[in-house]
């Protein structure tokens, strides 16, 4: 079988210890720990209040106006992450480069916090209908779909 050799061009993260790739290195560097009170859900009936959540993220900033209504939080994650990776490679794609580009994206699970909220809308709030895009937001390939659409 041939050698095949990979480069990484470019590096982009949001996660627990930071909003940008910088941010995380300097925080791992530090040995700066991001397990803390958990702040986006209730943990008032939960065992484990504790864990790594991305703070002081705003999702107006990336995507303005109703451009957010399509992700989920992950899926929105996943492309402000892919959006530094592209810009600190300086890639430009052209036409050709598009064609011959694939997004290759990991993901456990898709929009768990879309899919929270739809479970409360329907057995809490007894709510009748899900929101319109719940498929979409949930689904395990949205972050790579997302980038993908970003990027052509």
């Amino acid at each position: 079988m041939p050698e095949r050799r990979v480069a990484i061009t470019g590096l982009g993260a949001i996660c627990g210890p930071g909003l940008t790739a910088p941010e995380v290195w300097q925080s791992l560097r530090q040995g700066i720990s991001s397990i803390r009170t958990l702040t986006l859900v209730d943990t008032s009936k939960l065992r484990f209040q504790i864990g790594s959540e991305v703070q002081n993220y705003d999702p107006n900033i990336p995507f303005p106006g109703s451009e957010q209504d399509h992700l989920d939080r992950f899926a929105q994650f996943a492309v402000v992450a892919a959006r530094e990776a592209v810009a600190d490679s300086r890639v430009t794609f052209t036409p050709e480069l598009r064609e011959a580009t694939a997004v290759v994206c990991g993901t456990g699970s898709g929009g768990q916090g879309t899919q929270d909220t739809g479970y409360a809308d329907l057995y809490q709030h007894g709510r009748s209908r899900l929101h319109p895009l719940i498929i979409p937001r949930t689904m395990a390939n949205a972050g790579a779909s997302q980038i993908s659409m970003q990027f052509g």
